[in-house]
């Protein structure tokens, strides 16, 4: 389902919601539920398969923080007091299949709940909004699992689709980006557009090697979430990229770059131009990278190992972290003792 409906569908339950005045719960929370069956309430143990939404709402726009519809699919937990909370199961054995609920909190509630005070984004005296869908209720564990199974199948296949518009709209903007700049590139195995800067020599790099790289990764306008050349990064050793299947020679990368090494070769320098499937997707690692953003790394192959050499480095590689590691443990307990020696 697109985001568009989703929040179409949000926005009628709170508008159905609004015809209805809300009942006091427990622990701040308010609700309304919206009858959609004249069957039996949900009995304790049964299990619950609902589509549900938070929404941020200031009283004159409502957005959307994260809806199951176009995430992780329908959530499907049994009614009881161990896996959901008191105040939200007292509300939720009211229900019955096709009831829709509506449940708000005030920021101010939560401010007073949380001690680390409410997230940047809440102001007091807004809502945070949660819409509930019951869509299904099984009697059985077995019902419930089948139905899970069911409702993953249909998220893997919506984020394949997903991957596919977005990698095609990413092609689109970056060979506008190569047209506009003049910039020639080649296309790796997979997609990784590869800008040649210095040609490198012997073979190609393949997947019975692990490689030792230096690099800067940028988003495209320019911002450095990454680097081991950057002095305002701290490591500056180059990284064992393992182009193998032995996960003991060297840390994984994404799959942009093992398609993209495939063009190079020692000593050469490139930049990789890659999509966001063939980065992180709509999963960033850091607050540094958007969502589903296409990525830049300059790169340069500083020597290419076979397995045995990558062994021996990636062995050094460890016992170097583990000294480094030991020095900081043994500087906290120093700066520890020194405190403790202050005191008395």
């Amino acid at each position: 389902m697109k985001r568009t409906s989703c929040f179409l569908l949000a926005a009628v339950l709170l508008f159905s919601a609004c015809q209805q005045s809300f009942k006091k719960g427990e622990q701040g929370l308010e609700y309304k539920i919206i009858s959609g069956s004249k069957g039996e309430p949900i009995k304790y143990g049964e299990f619950m398969q609902m589509e549900i939404a938070q929404i941020y709402s200031n009283g004159k726009k409502d957005s959307i923080l994260s809806d199951t519809r176009t995430s992780s699919g329908a959530i499907i937990q049994p009614l009881d007091s161990i896996n959901t909370p008191k105040e939200y199961f007292n509300i939720l054995k009211q229900l019955k299949n096709g009831d829709s609920l509506v449940i708000r909190i005030l920021s101010d509630s939560i401010m007073q709940k949380n001690p680390m005070g409410l997230p940047p984004f809440m102001k007091k005296g807004h809502y945070l909004v949660t819409t509930v869908k019951m869509i299904n209720v099984f009697k059985t564990r077995e019902e419930a699992e089948a139905a899970f199974k069911e409702e993953q199948g249909k998220v893997e296949a919506r984020m394949k689709e997903q991957s596919k518009e977005q990698e095609k709209k990413d092609i689109k903007t970056l060979e506008d980006y190569f047209a506009k700049n003049k910039i020639q590139v080649l296309k790796a195995p997979e997609g990784t557009f590869v800008e040649i800067l210095t040609p490198g020599t012997g073979p190609n790099i393949d997947t019975s090697v692990v490689i030792k790289v230096k690099y800067t990764g940028k988003t495209m306008d320019g911002v450095i979430f990454d680097s081991n050349v950057d002095p305002s990064f701290p490591n500056h050793d180059p990284i064992l990229v393992n182009m193998t299947n032995d996960p003991s020679l060297g840390q994984p990368v994404i799959k942009g770059w093992t398609d993209g090494f495939k063009m190079l070769n020692k000593g050469a320098k490139a930049k990789f131009y890659i999509t966001s499937p063939m980065a992180y997707g709509a999963n960033s690692p850091t607050p540094k990278i958007p969502a589903n953003s296409i990525l830049t790394f300059d790169v340069e192959v500083v020597d290419v190992l076979n397995k045995v050499q990558a062994k021996v480095e990636a062995d050094a590689q460890m016992k170097k972290m583990n000294e480094i590691q030991k020095r900081f443990m043994d500087s906290m307990k120093q700066a520890h003792r020194d405190t403790t020696a202050k005191v008395k």
